[in-house]
């Protein structure tokens, strides 16, 4: 269990940081980063494209259906890789998902940190709920706030990291002074 919490921790920490770093781009470069993304979309999708034509060419012995689908998703890549601004409005929506999931794994900490006692655990919980619902107002406002809102789903994602962070400090700490109790308890036996 212990093991469990401590994978976990370093789950939620390291999607924190890395939130916090796109955050800052997205607030910083709304534009510049939202081309980027795009463009590295319509390239990861083209070359899935590609993967799929060459594995159908040599491990299927010419699958005519396979290859087709796999130009399908090469063309589509090439597509966004060169309109990746009418592609934008899906972004927002995908940074949505990634907040609303980072407030789960944040309930998932505040119930953790119940369990272990923390003090003030509404603060954790409070905090699980804003991000879920930042996440939310990201993917029910997607198509209208491409350029505005990028500079918000930085914020949002810089408040997600550094209270992701938070959340699990406080139940690290907590737990660290749950395992110090029971050794006492141990040692007094």
């Amino acid at each position: 269990m212990k093991e469990k919490i401590k994978n976990l921790r370093l789950n939620v920490t390291f999607s924190a940081v890395v939130s916090v770093i796109i955050g800052v781009l997205l607030l910083l470069y709304p534009s510049e980063s939202l081309m980027t993304i795009g463009k590295l979309m319509g390239v990861i999708i083209c070359i899935a494209g590609a993967s799929v034509i060459v594995s159908q060419i040599f491990e299927f012995e010419m699958n005519i259906m396979g290859i087709i689908v796999g130009g399908i998703l090469a063309v589509i890549g090439v597509w966004i890789f060169l309109n990746s601004a009418a592609v934008l409005s899906i972004i927002p929506i995908a940074i949505g998902v990634i907040l609303v999931i980072h407030g789960v794994q944040d309930l998932g900490m505040a119930i953790e940190g119940v369990n272990l006692k923390i003090s003030y655990p509404w603060a954790a919980f409070l905090i699980a709920a804003l991000n879920i619902l930042l996440g939310l107002i990201c993917i029910g406002n997607a198509f209208g706030l491409v350029s505005f809102a990028t500079r918000i789903i930085g914020i949002m994602l810089i408040y997600d990291g550094i209270t992701s962070m938070f959340v699990v400090h406080r139940v690290r700490r907590a737990s660290t002074v749950v395992i110090d109790s029971t050794i006492i308890h141990e040692e007094d036996i």
